[in-house]
């Protein structure tokens, strides 16, 4: 085997061993994946090619897991929805009053006595990651 194929696999054995990819199946998993990603991008154009292969896997195994909370929260109301994303992200109404606009407009929505307006929405989406139409109704 010449030296290059055996750094190349050298290379790959120690990322299988620092994270086997195998199904994500929980946020923790899905946080761990993402440090290693973020390392391995980091390399830019110093990324080897058994890098950039257990890269291309392991962001497909993200992915796949990723997807399954955005068909979760695909079912919600926008109101059930930022509910879950408050209690996910322990935060309290007055963490969302600039996304509201006032305190008053969060508990309004909270309790559905008012929709989202669209920048509200527009807000909401880019503070979580989230496509617009996620919170619209």
């Amino acid at each position: 085997m010449s030296k290059t194929i055996n750094d190349e696999k050298k290379t790959y054995d120690k990322l299988i061993k620092r994270f086997p990819l195998r199904p994500i199946r929980c946020d923790e998993q899905n946080e761990q994946a993402a440090e290693i990603c973020d390392v391995l991008v980091e390399r830019g154009d110093l990324i080897t090619q058994a890098e950039r292969d257990y890269l291309e896997v392991l962001t497909d195994l993200m992915v796949k897991y990723e997807s399954k909370w955005d068909d979760e929260c695909a079912e919600m109301s926008p109101r059930k929805l930022v509910q879950y994303l408050m209690a996910e992200n322990d935060l309290s109404q007055k963490d969302l009053v600039p996304e509201f606009g006032s305190p008053s407009r969060v508990s309004e929505f909270l309790k559905g006595e008012r929709k989202l307006s669209l920048e509200q929405a527009k807000r909401l989406a880019g503070r979580f990651g989230l496509g617009i139409a996620a919170l619209l109704e």
